[in-house]
């Protein structure tokens, strides 16, 4: 198992550690704050070029091994750093925008490996409800989105026995749509 920090110095209320984690990370006043917000922490500094953090703190509040747990829970949630700007930056609005489409995506998966017959069953119209659910909650003017007017178009064109085939046509425009949005967005990502 890989280690998420290396104790470098430590004396009765006050930790040195080295953390790989903290080399691309830019969000330090956050980390601080987190932290500091633990009762017994006295102090938090960052020390990001040598991937370093000192903690003072109050040893008669919090045990030392406590400690070192909140900060490997921490940093182990946030090692996947290629996953970081995916998922842990994203505003809030585009995230949910991402875990919708990401359920429906996961929904159409197990509706074509579950399907048995041409006729459309109850999975299939589920996950007819989902697209549209995460297609028309997802920006403004809805009608006039990609995906909306897909949706309708491959409905159209395909017919209502192929609804499964209309949805995931229309899911795919909807996470092109998302992802060009959050390429365009300088302000996509919080950092």
């Amino acid at each position: 198992m890989e280690r998420t920090f290396t104790i470098i110095h430590d004396i009765p209320g006050r930790l040195r550690l080295n953390i790989p984690a903290l080399y691309d990370k830019q969000d330090y006043t956050q980390i601080r704050d987190m932290f500091s917000s633990i009762k017994g922490i006295i102090s938090v500094r960052i020390e990001p070029r040598i991937q370093s953090m000192i903690l003072q703190y109050n040893d008669e509040l919090i045990n030392k091994k406590v400690l070192l747990r909140f900060v490997s829970l921490f940093f182990k949630q946030t090692r996947f750093d290629p996953l970081d700007n995916l998922m842990v930056n994203m505003k809030p609005s585009l995230r949910k925008d991402v875990l919708r489409s990401m359920v429906t995506g996961f929904l159409l998966l197990l509706a074509y490996t579950r399907k048995r017959s041409s006729v459309p069953g109850l999975l299939d119209y589920a996950v007819v409800i989902s697209t549209a659910y995460t297609v028309l909650s997802h920006g403004e003017h809805k009608f006039r989105h990609p995906d909306v007017l897909t949706g309708i178009v491959s409905m159209l064109s395909l017919g209502v026995g192929n609804i499964l085939h209309v949805a995931t046509v229309t899911w795919a425009v909807n996470v092109i749509e998302i992802l060009n949005e959050a390429y365009r967005s300088k302000h996509a990502f919080i950092i």
